[in-house]
């Protein structure tokens, strides 16, 4: 039984790869067109919209999906249930979206943001009426069908919104994303058939709430920190600077986003698997470390190099993009531990975890955001995430310990390693800016650090024994050792 789940739990974090880099590499390139077609101000504004959007879909979220994940024994009617409260509540958000946009609007000090907020209020619906079989194969570790849901929707944004930026400006955005939405709903009955059936009974909903409520409460402070730090951004600084940082954070983000997110969709299934077995747990838990500090280690040293050439490519309407990337930079390298406690708290079946690490990280953000956003201005507000997320990694080792006693964090010689690589991936990077002119810079750069981190990654792994594929073989050895020993 356990070759079989560690044998899947590789096949699906390989599929679940191949989608996060597929949407992910969509998104960066619609992102960087469309930054050459469209001014700031139209990010700023669609911030505001996504912002709104989500702090009332956070309100009322109580999460079904992760509950209906967890659960081994989940029955065809709290599927049915979860779609049902799932649509309900999506009919609600989209109703108190449309009479609230105007003072939305009015708070971000944006009134041009109110017909967007109330366009972008047909996206919950669309999101809500995908079929709830989507929970099933995320359960059963089945990305390969996920990856046939969600690539089309990407793409199908991607190109709406360029094929219609010139034309439509702002509305471009609105456009993709409503075009895509609808894309994912339509392929989701395709992969995963589910009639869906309305059903409100008691007996059904009450399991899947009371897990799901701290994925609620988790989610709700995580959006007001979001909400009002944008908030004081764009009310001291307008919507330029919002969209500003909006772009910087989409680009130093999207490399911990696409691995997180690939590890977190895996672990959070296995970990619910390993529920009773701390020695595999811990094994499990300490690979996923390390093979996301190989990943991601050498790719933020290139984008340290490579954010003044991006600044520099996007135009002179994003001058100061740079230093807010490299600080996000730091940032997300800092959170890999307490992303990847997320699924561990999850699948143990105690998110209550998860819901302090977040208050934690909210509350030091809010705490120093408007002295540093005033003396500081963007750079300031990514500044405030940093200080915030450093508290949320001292609070969670101090956990991590307590929950896996006397084990590691991570595997010493994958970090060494890593470091090593990282060096050696920014000075390539770094010897392609001084030479090669902005765009050529850019590409080079980015492809000669790739292929020289992987150069070093190779000659270490042949002089140390380390393994090439973090983020499928280290779980893999990590669970058979594990098993081998009991």
């Amino acid at each position: 039984m356990t070759g079989g789940l560690t044998s899947k739990a590789g096949t699906a974090m390989r599929w679940r790869a191949v989608q996060l880099a597929g949407v992910q590499a969509i998104y960066l390139v619609r992102l960087l067109i469309l930054a050459r077609l469209l001014a700031p101000d139209a990010f700023g504004l669609l911030a505001i919209a996504t912002v709104a959007l989500g702090v009332l879909g956070q309100l009322t979220e109580l999460g079904m999906i992760p509950a209906l994940v967890q659960r081994r024994d989940a029955t065809m009617e709290q599927y049915d249930a979860a779609w049902t409260v799932a649509m309900l509540r999506a009919i609600v958000v989209a109703i108190v979206l449309v009479f609230a946009a105007p003072a939305v609007a009015r708070w971000f000090g944006e009134p041009a943001a109110t017909p967007i907020i109330q366009a972008l209020a047909l996206r919950p619906i669309v999101d809500a009426a995908a079929s709830i079989g989507v929970a099933r194969l995320m359960r059963e570790l089945r990305f390969r069908e996920l990856t046939f849901i969600y690539m089309p929707g990407a793409i199908v944004d991607a190109v709406v919104a360029i094929a219609t930026a010139r034309w439509l400006g702002v509305w471009a955005l609105v456009a993709g994303a409503l075009a895509g939405a609808a894309t994912t709903a339509l392929a989701s009955y395709w992969m995963a058939p589910h009639r869906p059936r309305l059903v409100l009974r008691r007996a059904a909903m009450v399991p899947l709430v009371q897990f799901g409520r701290w994925v609620m409460f988790t989610g709700i402070v995580a959006l007001a920190g979001v909400t009002i730090a944008q908030l004081v951004l764009s009310r001291i600084h307008g919507a330029e600077a919002l969209g500003l940082y909006m772009l910087a954070s989409k680009v130093a983000f999207l490399p911990l986003t696409a691995v997180s997110t690939v590890v977190g969709s895996v672990a959070f299934p296995l970990f619910a698997d390993l529920y009773a077995d701390a020695q595999r747990t811990a094994a499990a838990f300490r690979r996923l470390v390390s093979g996301q500090m190989v990943v991601l280690l050498p790719t933020y040293a290139m984008l340290l190099v490579l954010a003044p050439v991006l600044e520099d490519v996007l135009g002179p309407r994003w001058v100061g993009t740079a230093p807010v990337i490299q600080l996000l930079s730091i940032h997300a390298m800092s959170s890999v531990l307490v992303d990847t406690l997320a699924p561990l708290f999850m699948g143990k079946g105690q998110p209550a975890g998860t819901f302090v690490l977040e208050l934690v990280q909210t509350g030091l953000l809010l705490a120093t955001l408007w002295p540093l956003v005033l003396a500081m201005g963007v750079n300031g507000f990514a500044v405030a995430w940093l200080i915030g997320n450093v508290g949320a990694l001292v609070l969670g080792i101090v956990w991590l310990r307590r929950l896996l006693p006397g084990e590691r964090v991570a595997e010493s010689m994958a970090l060494a390693a890593a470091c090593v690589a990282a060096v050696a991936g920014g000075a390539a990077a770094a010897l392609c800016t001084k030479v090669l002119p902005a765009v050529p810079a850019l590409i080079v750069g980015a492809v000669s650090g790739t292929v020289a981190a992987l150069v070093v990654l190779v000659l270490l792994n042949r002089a140390l024994g380390l393994d090439l594929d973090p983020l499928v073989q280290w779980v893999r050895g990590a669970i058979g050792r594990s098993e081998h020993r009991t």
